[in-house]
């Protein structure tokens, strides 16, 4: 067989080399949608972080609370009553100086808006009030029902002129005697109870 003649007809024969490319290429372009993938889950996690970050910097939302209040001055005393349904008495203080009373509320609630975030709001009032002359503000009493908070204190009640006898304290005064005075002269005028009472004058119409 004649070598020349086998080698072309070798060369000759359509190999399927090139059916090999779109296998290669599709191959590769797969891999470049891997590493976009997974470039964009990695800027997804780093965006995802971020906004978690600001919102647990972020600061409660904050308002001032309008709190109704009605005030009452009866015979009987002085009723202060405040509508304060959002607030427990845990989240209430009132604190009394001299005749004034410092009334406040905090109050902070978790709301969550069903898409898996949540903020926190946070409601506050502050109150001062003057106690009414003629209260007695020792006996100013708090007390909490149906969500309003009642402030009472009583009048003082005017006090009954009791009569009491006052003591009169009398203290004898010794007064020097000359030296040339006589012993019973001196004792004598020291034992006459008038020299021990004159310093006590009764008042007029009294015997």
């Amino acid at each position: 067989m004649d070598s020349s003649l086998s080698l072309s007809s070798f060369m000759g024969m359509d190999w399927p080399v090139r059916s090999l490319w779109p296998e290669i290429t599709s191959l590769y372009r797969h891999g470049e949608e891997l590493q976009e993938l997974k470039r964009s889950l990695e800027q997804l996690e780093k965006l995802q972080d971020k906004i978690l970050e600001e919102i647990q910097l972020m600061p409660p939302s904050q308002e001032i609370y309008p709190v109704a209040c009605t005030m009452e001055k009866e015979g009987s005393g002085f009723a202060l009553t405040l509508d304060t349904k959002d607030f427990s008495p845990e989240e209430l203080s009132v604190r009394q100086v001299g005749r004034k009373l410092h009334v406040s509320g905090k109050s902070e609630k978790k709301q969550e808006d069903g898409k898996g975030s949540y903020s926190f709001r946070t409601q506050e009032f502050r109150r001062v009030f003057d106690l009414p002359q003629g209260v007695n503000p020792e006996a100013v009493t708090c007390s909490m029902a149906d969500g309003k908070l009642y402030i009472q204190a009583p009048v003082n009640q005017p006090s009954d002129a009791a009569e009491r006898m006052l003591p009169i304290d009398c203290q004898t005064v010794k007064t020097t005697q000359p030296e040339t005075a006589d012993t019973s002269t001196t004792q004598t005028t020291l034992n006459n109870p008038e020299s021990t009472e004159h310093r006590v004058q009764p008042s007029a119409g009294q015997s």
